[in-house]
């Protein structure tokens, strides 16, 4: 019986914190983020600060989440993203969360967010004023949007899958992010997200909840310098370089069982120094 109302729990949990992602999100755009426009005229003091809003809100919302026991949110390595500039932060993609959890991490990021949060009255001030980067821009104007944020000083959070990651299947990374990194000369931070059992997976329902409670885990990886890949004649050489080595070093976590969504991640996990809740 404890087993099945632990089940439901859990379930409502997920679509509890799903809903609070629209509705925190809607009572900041109504609240503290016009408060901040009105007192902060400098749009980059002013990205900031709502950058720093979002960080925060984040981790207090990864913090509930461990708390009530809708799933163990364990972050590792944490302190080496707090001095991020103009750094490419690239990770695999098993669940929803992900981005959540890593701006959790990050005090101030960016990230390419979808153009319909722009015709949104309640979210447009959020992702205008907090400086994103709007994802229906023409391919070129997003490239150079991107290059242009890295090379700004600023930290850019990018999913090389460009989709969530599909249990099973060998990592196929898109060429997209190498292309950013090469043409903005930025180095690339690694983080790596393993999430046993598997929850709000592409696929799968929310209220579809595994037996056991899952488990999220960030290892913050190594930071890529880019200035090998720049020693390449051609940049479309550089930027394949990069996609294969970050294609080897991903498929090696997933082939140990640290990371990506499968279930028997959660065995390999054992207690280790260094690491955080939220």
């Amino acid at each position: 019986m404890l087993k099945i109302l632990d089940r439901i729990w859990r379930a409502f949990g997920n679509g509890l914190f799903l809903t609070l992602i629209g509705v925190g999100g809607s009572l900041l755009a109504l609240t503290v983020f016009p408060l901040i426009a009105l007192t902060i005229r400098d749009p980059e003091r002013r990205s900031c600060r709502i950058q720093g809003v979002i960080h925060h809100s984040f981790r207090l919302y990864c913090r509930a989440i461990h708390w009530m026991r809708i799933a163990d949110v364990v972050m590792e390595g944490r302190e080496r993203l707090k001095d991020l500039g103009g750094v490419l932060i690239v990770a695999n993609h098993p669940s929803l969360l992900d981005v959540v959890m890593i701006m959790s991490m990050v005090p101030k990021v960016q990230c390419v967010v979808k153009a319909g949060l722009w015709r949104n009255p309640f979210f447009r001030l959020t992702v205008e004023g907090a400086g994103y980067i709007r994802n229906d821009l023409a391919p070129e104007a997003l490239m150079a949007a991107c290059v242009g944020s890295l090379r700004a000083g600023k930290n850019l959070i990018v999913f090389p899958e460009g989709t969530r990651t599909v249990a099973g299947r060998p990592l196929k990374f898109q060429r997209g992010f190498a292309n950013i990194a090469t043409l903005a000369e930025a180095d690339v931070q690694l983080i790596h997200i393993s999430c046993a059992p598997p929850i709000l997976h592409k696929g799968n329902p929310w209220w579809r909840v595994p037996p056991t409670r899952t488990r999220f885990h960030l290892r913050v990886g190594e930071r890529l310098d880019i200035r090998p890949f720049m020693s390449y004649r051609f940049r479309s050489v550089a930027a394949r370089k990069l996609v294969e080595r970050l294609e080897h070093l991903y498929s090696d976590e997933l082939a140990h069982g640290r990371s990506g969504v499968t279930i028997e991640a959660a065995d390999h996990l054992g207690p280790e120094a260094g690491r955080s809740v939220a």
